[in-house]
């Protein structure tokens, strides 16, 4: 039976941005208000948090208290998921005020009891037996925190990144705006790209197709190399309009970033910045990331997202 076996911990899905199916609520002692494009990841280890500070948000939000994020399902219109935080500190840099969260418990209704207990417990088994010395390795309570955030679904770009001696290509999700004119990336330490970014201060990110999901996932051990072999990729390359860096010339949106500033936040580099040129070619749907637990609850209600290819 499948509620005997644990679920996948990510699901692979296609939609068109920005997505519609989930609402983020921030809340405190003074109230609430929506973060659903403002909150981002921006550590691993530990796992922290990222919230545009600013206007409203800066009102409702006590941040000497322990707020919590509420994940709703739009449409049924219930709670799934929730995310008890602690505020660490407040970054201001270049315009941008971001609110630095901790996460310090989670709890969603994704799935009926008992059996949330039991795929919790069947995942925390696999993660513990899967582990490698050699490997990033989260704690499975911050695991299980992640799905949650991840209820949210999380767009996934190709970076491109070049500073004459580095060249690169390779996939992300740890992504979003926290602002109106800020746009955050969060990148692990040990990625090879991390010091051509920060001596280039320019990236571009191309969304990714939902079919193009295999050929994305591929370049995903490029984060570990210094050089891409552009003329053995699957795909066409053009150029960026105002940096010129390699972008695949399919994807259906293309931005060039200018990097503002950057953090070493635990176990990844968080960098901060804002959209130099914007240039469209299409509408499909894209790929993005959504927890499992979320899929199966969108499944058991008859409204499952679309896998992608």
């Amino acid at each position: 039976m499948r509620l005997m076996r644990a679920l996948p911990q990510w699901a692979p899905i296609a939609l068109r941005e920005p997505q519609e199916a989930v609402q983020v609520w921030m809340s405190s002692s003074r109230g609430e208000i929506d973060v659903t494009r403002t909150a981002v990841v921006a550590s691993l280890k530990p796992l922290t948090l990222a919230v545009g500070i600013g206007g409203q948000i800066e009102s409702a939000i006590e941040l000497g208290t322990r707020p919590r994020l509420r994940f709703v399902d739009l449409q049924s219109r219930r709670t799934v998921g929730i995310l008890r935080l602690e505020h660490v500190r407040t970054w201001i840099t270049c315009g941008a005020a971001l609110g630095l969260f901790a996460v310090r418990r989670g709890t969603h209704r994704c799935l009926r009891w008992p059996y949330r207990f039991w795929n919790r417990w069947l995942q925390n088994r696999a993660m513990r037996a899967n582990v490698d010395a050699h490997n990033f390795v989260m704690s499975p309570e911050a695991v299980q925190q992640q799905m949650i955030f991840y209820i949210c679904p999380r767009p996934v770009v190709l970076v491109s990144v070049e500073d004459g001696s580095h060249s690169n290509l390779f996939p992300m999700d740890l992504i979003g705006p926290v602002s109106a004119d800020r746009f955050t990336l969060s990148l692990r330490n040990t990625s090879q790209s991390i010091a051509a970014m920060k001596s280039a201060r320019r990236v571009a990110l191309a969304d990714v197709a939902a079919r193009d999901r295999a050929s994305a996932y591929k370049l995903a051990a490029q984060h570990r190399s210094v050089q891409v072999e552009w003329n053995q990729l699957p795909f066409e390359i053009q150029r960026s309009r105002n940096f010129s860096l390699r972008c695949p010339a399919g994807a259906s949106r293309i931005r060039e970033m200018e990097i503002l500033d950057f953090q070493t936040l635990g176990s990844h580099t968080f960098f901060v910045t804002q959209i130099a040129s914007e240039h469209a070619q299409g509408d499909e749907p894209r790929l993005f990331h959504t927890s499992g637990i979320y899929q199966h609850f969108r499944s058991c209600n008859g409204y499952a997202f679309a896998s992608a290819a």
